[in-house]
């Protein structure tokens, strides 16, 4: 794609050359001043600022500082992350940032959003890993980001491949939104029967709606006649945002007892809540995961909601002062609000395609970081040539 564009033109320069304006980094935190929003580290994620506005006005006439940000700026992470970036815009100028994030400013916003993009490109990441301290978590210098090589295209080439860049990521957020909408709504369906009807229902347990298994310890030793499966451990449905496991754990062979077909919630709980996840693949849980398979594939909806809507109530049956694993035992015991067949039907025909529409956008979103991909490896191309 990018290749298409003729390498004529692109020049080797440094981010101190580039961001000549300034190249610096926030304050510590006793140093920030009061009232005034603040941008750490965590505040910057895949490229945007994910903040919420100061609870007090900022106070009058408070001192000049290098780390007062100025729209167009491009703030850095520096610590663990490093270089995940994202651009000032009007709502968080005149905000403040901490230590851990580096301030590039330019005369030409062109070049910080430019450099928001090079330091996503693979010859970026890898020098980046290069450079970075680790004596307690990977840490960048602002002097030796100053020193970092940058390649940059003409302005015309900077302007197609930023616009194409913020584009992909622009409908990246929209999906990811939207997939989020999808399974917000069906989290109120859910909630609004049960507020409705849960007095009319017949009590059951977990344990007499579906089977209910635990994750095994350790890593067993791959079954050479076992079946193709996905490892599943804690972290990967505590992280799993919307609710789905598609892929990316451990490939592995395993027993078929041990296999959990495509359909099955898993379970994992920390002290702040629990969070449940539907497969869509073969899934082998680690310890620490409970699988739970409905006795009938079309009620996977509900218990899947349900146990959604019980997060805060599960870490309290959970062992472990990190209230990080629940016992099998435990949770069958747990009762549940389980409506007749038809209500459950109902909701499976209202649900599903919500689902559906969530899975949709994060295939697209799939697709689109594929694409991403290829844009900067592109670029890398062209820089490794110049």
């Amino acid at each position: 794609m990018i290749r298409e564009l003729a390498s004529t033109g692109w020049q080797r320069t440094t981010v101190k050359e580039a961001a000549d304006l300034k190249v610096t980094y926030g304050l510590p935190e006793q140093e920030l001043p009061r009232g005034r929003g603040v941008i750490r580290a965590a505040d910057i994620s895949d490229g945007r600022l994910r903040t919420s506005p100061p609870a007090l006005a900022a106070v009058p006439g408070a001192k000049d500082s290098r780390a007062i940000l100025a729209e167009g700026d491009l703030v850095v992470v520096l610590v663990r992350r490093v270089g995940d970036a994202a651009l000032i815009d009007h709502r968080h100028s005149g905000w403040v940032s901490t230590r851990s994030v580096g301030i590039l400013r330019s005369r030409n916003r062109a070049t910080t959003r430019w450099l928001k993009i090079w330091f996503q490109t693979p010859i970026a990441r890898a020098w980046f890993d290069r450079h970075v301290s680790a004596h307690v978590e990977p840490t960048l210098s602002i002097d030796r980001l100053r020193a970092m090589e940058v390649a940059v295209p003409p302005p015309e080439q900077i302007e197609t491949i930023t616009r194409l860049v913020e584009l992909v990521q622009d409908k990246r957020d929209l999906n990811q939104r939207i997939a989020a909408d999808a399974v917000a709504l069906a989290d109120a369906h859910h909630a609004m029967l049960a507020r409705r009807h849960e007095h009319s229902w017949t009590p059951s347990t977990f344990g007499a709606v579906a089977s209910v298994m635990t994750g095994r310890p350790g890593r067993p030793q791959p079954s050479l006649s076992g079946v193709a499966t996905s490892r599943v451990a804690p972290a990967d449905v505590l992280a799993a945002d919307p609710p789905y496991i598609q892929g990316g754990g451990e490939e592995t062979l395993a027993e078929p007892g041990d296999v959990c077909e495509p359909g099955t919630v898993l379970v994992a709980s920390r002290p702040e809540g629990a969070r449940a996840a539907l497969t869509w693949l073969p899934t082998t849980p680690n310890r620490g995961v409970l699988a739970v398979r409905p006795s009938e594939p079309s009620d996977r909806w509900w218990l899947l909601h349900e146990i959604r809507s019980r997060s805060e109530d599960l870490p309290k049956i959970a062992q472990g002062r990190q209230a990080r694993e629940i016992s099998r035992r435990a949770f069958t015991r747990l009762e549940l609000s389980w409506p007749g067949p038809e209500v459950r039907r109902r909701f499976q025909e209202t649900v599903e395609p919500l689902h559906g529409r969530a899975r949709l956008a994060l295939e697209e979103n799939r697709l689109l970081e594929e694409l991403l991909d290829r844009v900067l490896r592109d670029v890398s191309s062209i820089a490794a040539r110049i």
